[in-house]
Parts: C-alpha cells; structure tokens; sequence
C-alpha cells in the first residue's frame, strides 16, 4: 500500500505475525499518533523515555524506527477535514503496533 503523508523510516523494520508469534525485529518500526491538545508533549516525552528504555534494556543493540500516522486535528489539516484517514487505519494494520499520546 501506498501512502500519501505517511512516511515509512527506511531504517526500520515491519513487526510482523507468523503463527500468531509477534516477530519484534531489532530495529521494529513503531507507528505514534501524537493527539491534540498535550499530546505533542506527552509524544515527545514518552518517545525519550522508550528510547532511553529500549537503549539501556538492549545495550544499543535495538532502537525504535518510530513513524507518525495521523488522525485529529492534525490529520484533518493535512487531509483536508478529514479526521481519520484511511492511511492511518492501514498503515496500523499492516505495522502491528502504535502508540496514542492523549
């Protein structure tokens, strides 16, 4: 699937599912919706501290290729209205994985 604002971090990889096995690579991408309101500040923090998380956990041996997909207020200004894109449904589904900030 192609996407039209969504941009996929060339240095990360799909997680994946094999017989109902999460498959976690080392450097698995993880889709972020940042959210209104405090959701930016929230976003930036809790991607620190996962980081820092996954850094120290892993000894620098995996990192999170994180990518934003959209919906709110900010999906609607780059989708013209448009709260919850189709994108951002099929880029969580295919990706297995997100996280919301509130």
């Amino acid at each position: 699937m192609a996407f039209d604002k969504i941009v996929v971090p060339s240095e990360g990889v799909k997680v994946t599912v094999e017989n109902g096995k999460l498959n976690m690579p080392d450097n698995p991408i993880i889709c972020f919706i940042e959210g209104d309101g405090i959701g930016g500040d929230i976003t930036r923090a809790s991607k620190r501290i996962w980081d820092a998380a996954v850094e120290k956990a892993y000894n620098g041996k995996r990192k999170i290729a994180w990518m934003e997909i959209y919906c709110g207020e900010k999906a609607a200004d780059l989708y013209g209205g448009n709260y919850m894109p189709e994108e951002t449904f099929g880029r969580c589904a295919s990706t297995k994985s997100a996280s919301k900030a509130r």
